[in-house]
């Protein structure tokens, strides 16, 4: 082989290593910053802050605060599944293209509070998982509950009834079930008392 070769080749893998250190170092600094805003929104949001933010505003809106130009209304967290995300409101495809979406006429900690999220390996593609018992903490701006899983069915994408008020604490999640386009798996937890 000709040193010009292996000169070519010698720089070929120094750029290639290169490149890979600069993606890699990329996702590194994204997902510390993710982390950040969401143990950021937990203390902000936290039960030790919740009765002096609302004795300080006038109402729910100036609660929530502001993160990428969206109202964040709290963090989810799945321990089986290895999820911590924020919950933003509204359920658009750009809103749940950054994160967790809260359905806009659903409860904000007391009755139905329902999120949706995409089927994807940064959001929750394990949701399927899940089983009766395992366990969900929600903090919103208005405190935090913790939930035990006692229901995961299959719904049509239209069936709209697993969103209906409660008088229960409930939390319901739910995400496209892939290759099945017209179907959606829905995650049911009760309050844990």
């Amino acid at each position: 082989m000709s040193k010009n070769i292996k000169k070519a080749i010698t720089i070929s893998v120094i750029v290639i290593v290169i490149i890979i250190a600069i993606i890699s170092t990329f996702f590194i600094v994204k997902h510390f910053a993710n982390k950040r805003k969401v143990d950021s929104v937990c203390e902000i949001y936290s039960d030790n802050n919740v009765q002096e933010r609302i004795d300080n505003c006038t109402n729910n809106d100036d609660l929530k605060l502001k993160i990428d130009g969206e109202t964040v209304i709290g963090v989810i967290e799945i321990d089986k599944i290895g999820f911590k995300g924020l919950i933003y409101e509204g359920t658009t495809l750009k809103t749940l293209d950054k994160g967790v979406g809260h359905f806009d006429n659903s409860s904000y900690l007391n009755g139905n509070v329902c999120l949706a999220a995409h089927n994807s390996s940064n959001y929750w593609a394990k949701l399927y998982t899940l089983e009766n018992g395992d366990k969900i903490t929600y903090t919103s701006f208005l405190g935090t509950k913790k939930y035990k899983v006692n229901s995961i069915t299959q719904i049509s994408a239209t069936d709209w009834s697993k969103l209906e008020k409660s008088n229960e604490n409930i939390l319901t999640l739910l995400t496209c079930v892939r290759k099945q386009p017209d179907q959606r798996l829905c995650v049911q937890a009760l309050e844990e008392k």
